[in-house]
Parts: C-alpha cells; structure tokens; sequence
C-alpha cells in the first residue's frame, strides 16, 4: 500500500493533465492553481482506481463462490426493497438539483454554458452524482447472489466500471458548465430505472420494459447531440479532450444498448415470424 498510493497518485495527476490538456500540477504534484474539488471524498485516483479494481475482482470471484451455492434472492429481498427505493428518490433528487442549479445560474439547454472553476454550483451535485455510481455497484451483487449470470453480462459490467471511472475525470475537471445536462439526462434514466426494478421484485410481466431501453438509447443520443455541438462550435468553455473521450464513450454504450435492444426485442420477434 507504501507504493501503491504514490504510483496512483502520479497516475492520477498525469490522466487529468492530459484530461484538462494543460499542467494542472507542478513537478511536486501540487496543483498550480486550486482545484476546487480537489480533496473530496474519493475524488483522487489511488480510491477511484482501487474501488474499481475491487469491484471487478468481486465480480469474478463472487460467480465462482456462489457456484455450489442457490440463489440468495429471497435473503436479499428487504435490502433490494430499501435499496431500490433509496436510489429512485436519489436519482430523483439529483436531476432535480442539477435541474434547478443550472436554472439559477442561467445555465441553458443550448451547449457552451460558462465554466466557473471558482465556487462551480454544479461541482457538488456532479460530486454527489460520482459517489452515487458506487451505489450502483449494488445491482451487480445483488445479480452475483441471485446468480442472474444472463443479466451479469459485458454490457452490465463494462458500463457500471467505466462511467464510474469517466465521472472520476470529470468531477476532477469537467466539474461546471454542460455537465449539468447529463446529470439531469442520467438521474432521470435512472430514476425511471430503479422503480421498475422495484416493480419487477413483484411481477414480471412488465410492459413498459423495452421502452426504458428506447429511453437510455435516446437519452445516449442526447448526450452525443451536445458533445458534438461542443466540438463542432469549438465551444472554449467545457475541456475539449473530456468531451471527445466523453462521446466516444458514449457511442460505445449506445452501440451496446443497441445490440442488446436488437436481440431482446427484434430478433425474438423475427424468429416466432419464421416459425408461422
């Protein structure tokens, strides 16, 4: 541990240099000029790093412990129950704080919105946001103990691992301005999402269920729509390399949730067709 938190922290510093693409920190590692959520919770990378490293070994070996084992649903039940509404009136808050915060400040839905990188009004928000995706690293356990592997998929890991790690960066310097949106864009998603999981602890016959997957996709389609504006109006304000990392990931996930539409709500329907 010695040298785990040096390294990290020399790697941190060199992501978010290359991030903001300018010197945030001098060759001592101390920041040249304040960064305003620097010092948060979990905000430096050696934690960020570490969490996600940690969550990623539990999830290979949580499948391989609870291989002789039964499903745990039932013993998992009154947690599920509090959890999943604890996080729908959490997402529920935070859309609406980054809602009403970004109203106040005159911040609009056109991009390019100011930067304050002195007292930020979205950075505590946005901090709240990033601490929430640990949260969420909840649902994979509950999957891993209800031993739900057709849910445990690429898709699920891949995107509770990277956007918690894609918020470390922008609560370090994409904390102000348009972030504002995908804190709104995301809360809402995610506000929908838990109720129906909450929903689905009672019944199965959802119908509305393919339509949340339509919601995500157009929600990524969103997102993209206002980094491309960024980057195409050469929108000063936002760190540029942020957002072209931001919509390239963004692609990734839409790509994915795409795919998963496709297979669970196109392909099935193609097959019975053939069948008649």
């Amino acid at each position: 541990m010695e040298a785990y938190k040096p390294w990290a922290d020399a790697v941190g510093r060199q992501l978010l240099n290359f991030a903001a693409n300018t010197e945030l920190f001098d060759d001592s590692g101390k920041a040249i000029k304040p960064l305003p959520t620097q010092g948060w919770f979990l905000t430096d990378f050696a934690s960020a790093f570490a969490i996600s490293a940690i969550y990623f070994a539990l999830v290979i070996v949580g499948r391989i412990v609870m291989i002789p084992f039964r499903s745990l649903d039932k013993l998992t039940y009154p947690i599920r129950f509090v959890y999943n509404i604890l996080q729908v009136m959490l997402c529920s808050y935070m859309t609406l704080e980054a809602g009403i915060l970004a109203y106040r400040h005159n911040y609009n839905l056109v991009p390019c919105n100011p930067f304050k990188t002195e007292n930020p009004p979205i950075a505590p928000v946005l901090w709240l946001f990033y601490i929430s995706k640990v949260l969420d690293f909840m649902d994979t356990f509950f999957i891993v103990l209800g031993k739900k592997w057709e849910q445990l998929s690429f898709l699920h890991v891949y995107h509770h691992l990277t956007i918690f790690m894609i918020y470390w960066m922008n609560v370090n310097v994409g904390y102000d301005g348009d972030i504002y949106l995908t804190i709104v864009l995301n809360g809402f998603i995610h506000t929908v999402m838990y109720t129906y999981y909450f929903v689905s602890m009672h019944t199965k016959d959802i119908w509305w269920k393919k339509y949340l997957t339509m919601m995500q996709m157009i929600q990524f389609i969103t997102m993209n729509g206002q980094a491309i504006w960024l980057l195409q109006s050469n929108c000063q304000t936002f760190p540029r390399k942020v957002t072209q990392l931001y919509l390239v990931y963004i692609m990734s996930l839409f790509a994915l949730f795409l795919n998963f539409f496709i297979r669970s709500y196109v392909s099935p329907k193609s097959k019975k067709a053939k069948k008649h």
